[in-house]
């Protein structure tokens, strides 16, 4: 029986095929939507972790000014900046600490290399010894900065993969001398390509010692202080070291605030899980219009159907069928249509996910329990939006049916 008013359900909505379309473009549209933006948010979300992760799981980040919440600007403005001068006391007052390296960086810088030259959009960094293993960058061509060359301050620079595109094309950058700022650089290395995120080249940039960024762009240059802990177990007692250093360094009072701040990995994830549970929450909302509309338009068809099909109604009951059996029959008619529309739209938002991926370079991530989520979800619908229709078909009377045209 029931597999019976299932076909009957299929039949009615193969011989209406437009209009059945026309009524699940709103689901398809609302799965697609959630999906799309479900795998793109988790790719977002994965992208993010991975660099908060490239901290590194005992390390923590002094800057001049908050991250995050900076109130009024007029507090922090007058900071004194952090630099590479406050390293030695940190070391040596830190007995929790293992190592400190500068964030060092500069933007929109011209990179010339004969009678060729980059756009004023190269991003040129300062590493310190060990700067390679936090920021987790792999030598492609060449090689890294080697002990002696920090001891003994050579000019030597490595290049990304648009740099050396840009000014080198196909031949061979390594022991190639380039200018950065009118001083003149040996080509060692190149990195290992990273690509295009989030619309950023993360492949536009040189690298340089810490001693000659300093050389190139001053020595008070604000910048920000990576702090690695013996062990995750330390970083408060190492925190509170590095504040006091800080304190006794800058001649601050007891009663004095401090004039810089902390920001550890820990405050970095519950920040952006915030921002991304906003994020989350728009895309649900923008899904969720659309899907409230399809659920109205397949309800709307339900009803217009009930109403063409009242003499088919009438002639099922005069056989015998029951109420429950009209009303199981219109219920199939809507939850096909939703899971119908929701399929597509699930397919639809995977396959316009991997073509984000493949084109963009942009990791999408559509989760298993996501696509689960929408396949329940557009039955719900189905559900939700059939039993007022299929009640109503169920209490027709069967001799006023019978007697309509």
């Amino acid at each position: 029986m029931i597999r019976d008013i299932i076909a009957i359900a299929l039949y009615s909505l193969r011989t209406n095929k437009l209009r059945s379309f026309l009524t699940m473009l709103g689901i398809i549209i609302g799965i697609m939507v959630i999906v799309l933006m479900q795998a793109a948010i988790e790719g977002f979300r994965q992208e993010v972790q991975q660099q908060i992760n490239s901290m590194g799981t005992s390390s923590f980040v002094i800057t001049r000014t908050p991250a995050f919440d900076h109130g009024n600007w007029e507090d922090y403005v007058n900071r004194p900046n952090i630099t590479a001068d406050l390293i030695p006391p940190i070391l040596r007052n830190c007995p929790s600490v293992t190592g400190v390296i500068p964030i060092l960086e500069n933007w929109n810088e011209e990179v010339r290399f004969k009678n060729k030259r980059t756009e004023k959009n190269v991003k040129v960094m300062g590493a310190a010894p060990g700067w390679i293993d936090v920021t987790r960058f792999e030598i492609s061509e060449g090689r890294y900065f080697s002990d002696y060359d920090y001891e003994y301050n050579q000019n030597f620079i490595i290049i990304g993969k648009s740099v050396r595109e840009k000014l080198f094309e196909l031949s061979d950058a390594v022991d190639q001398y380039v200018f950065v700022e009118n001083e003149r650089f040996k080509v060692i290395g190149e990195f290992k390509a990273k690509g295009m995120k989030f619309d950023d080249d993360q492949d536009n940039f040189v690298c340089i010692t810490d001693y000659h960024y300093r050389r190139l762009y001053g020595k008070e240059r604000d910048t920000a202080l990576l702090i690695s802990a013996k062990s995750y177990d330390l970083v408060p007692k190492a925190m509170d070291e590095t504040i006091m250093a800080l304190r006794r360094e800058r001649n601050l009072k007891a009663d004095d605030e401090n004039n810089f701040d902390l920001i550890t990995k820990d405050e970095i994830n519950d920040k952006m899980s915030g921002i991304i549970g906003m994020i989350y929450l728009v895309a649900l909302s923008i899904g969720g219009m659309s899907l409230l509309v399809g659920s109205i338009g397949i309800m709307n068809m339900m009803l217009v159907s009930i109403s063409e099909r009242i003499n088919e109604i009438g002639i099922r009951r005069s056989l015998g069928a029951t109420k429950k059996n009209i009303n199981f029959q219109f219920l199939s008619e809507s939850v096909i249509l939703c899971f119908t529309g929701g399929a597509a739209g699930i397919l639809l938002g995977v396959v316009f996910s991997k073509l984000i991926s493949h084109f963009t370079n942009y990791a999408t991530s559509a989760p298993v329990w996501t696509i689960t989520v929408a396949f329940f979800v557009s039955i719900l619908i189905g559900i939700l939006a059939g039993i007022y229709p299929a009640f109503k078909a169920g209490n027709l009377n069967p001799i006023d049916a019978l007697r309509q045209e």
